[in-house]
Parts: C-alpha cells; sequence; structure tokens
C-alpha cells in the first residue's frame, strides 16, 4: 500500500529545468534525504501530490507546470526602487532584503541596475517555469519532528502570562 497524505516520509530529490539543467538536489542541499509530513504544505503541491501513493523504492520523474511548482510569475511581484537604496556593491543575481512600501521586509532578486533605479524581483527565481523532478522514496511510516515552542524561538510575552515556558521535551 503506497503513502498517503499525513505519512511522514524520506525522498531523495533532483530538481531540473525542463531542458534538463540540473537545480538542485536533496544530496546537495541536505547531504541526505529530506524529511517531510505528506499533507502539511511542506514542499511544493505537485511534487507532494506525485509521492502520495509511491512505496518505499519507487522511483518516478515528473515534471511540473508552474502553478503545482514555484508559482506563476507575478508582474507585481517587480519594484523599481532607487538605486541610492542599495550599496555600490549590488550586482545583477544578488539576493537582496528588499522593505516595500506596506513596511514588510521581503527577499528579492536584483534583475537589473541602471545608473538611477534598480529593478527588483520578489517572485521565487522559479515562477513561471516548468520544472522536473527526479524523486525517489526512501523511507515512510516516520514519527514527525516535534513541533518548535515558540518561546524558544524569539517570541515571548509579558510578565503578566500565566503559562508554562518550560521545555516540554
Amino acid at each position: 500500500m503506497g503513502v498517503k497524505s499525513g505519512d511522514v516520509v524520506k525522498i531523495d530529490y533532483i530538481l531540473y529545468e525542463e531542458d534538463g539543467a540540473f537545480i538542485d538536489s536533496s544530496e546537495l542541499s541536505n547531504g541526505e534525504p529530506i524529511k517531510i509530513q505528506l499533507g502539511t504544505g511542506q514542499i511544493i503541491r505537485g511534487l507532494e501530490n506525485s509521492i502520495v501513493g509511491m512505496e518505499v523504492g519507487d522511483e518516478k520523474v515528473i515534471i511540473l507546470e508552474p502553478e503545482d511548482a514555484f508559482g506563476t510569475f507575478e508582474p507585481l511581484l517587480v519594484e523599481k526602487v532607487p538605486r541610492t537604496q542599495f550599496s555600490d556593491q549590488i550586482k545583477v543575481g544578488d539576493m537582496v532584503d528588499f522593505i516595500g512600501a506596506n513596511g514588510m521586509s521581503s527577499p528579492a532578486w536584483v534583475r537589473l541596475i541602471e545608473d538611477d533605479f534598480i529593478i527588483v524581483d520578489m517572485n521565487p527565481p522559479l515562477a513561471g517555469r516548468r520544472v522536473k523532478f527526479v524523486i525517489k522514496l526512501i523511507e515512510a511510516g516516520l514519527e514527525p519532528d516535534p513541533l518548535p515552542n515558540p518561546f524558544f524561538m524569539g517570541m515571548s510575552c509579558n510578565s503578566n502570562c500565566s503559562h508554562d515556558h518550560s521545555d516540554s521535551n
């Protein structure tokens, strides 16, 4: 019986552009298979859907459309920004922390540099592109990783709170 939504699995993957150019792999990124709980949105939807039904040892090649992979390209996520907001060392292809008009910070890619302005793109780098994955189901039936305690991740409350802040793990 194949794995289903809610199962915790480990997979190896290799990611290619549709034309076959190598992009990434679990070995390059993590040095080992990645552990995920299916159905929780930990990975892109098309990849997750492709794992459902696989059995340990199965390998498959899938091609994903942009909407099932890294999303469609959104022109509204491209901004023209005054050159003065960036250092002189900035270059095309750099990832920057862009503060939008709403004050929110977003990672963005520098796409164009001119004398007076820079074009930044907050789309994921592979947005709008078809991609190919080679995936192999390595393990199944694993326990999910424990959820982190938010108080150990920089969050806090005032001294008047009534709950326990001790680590329950």
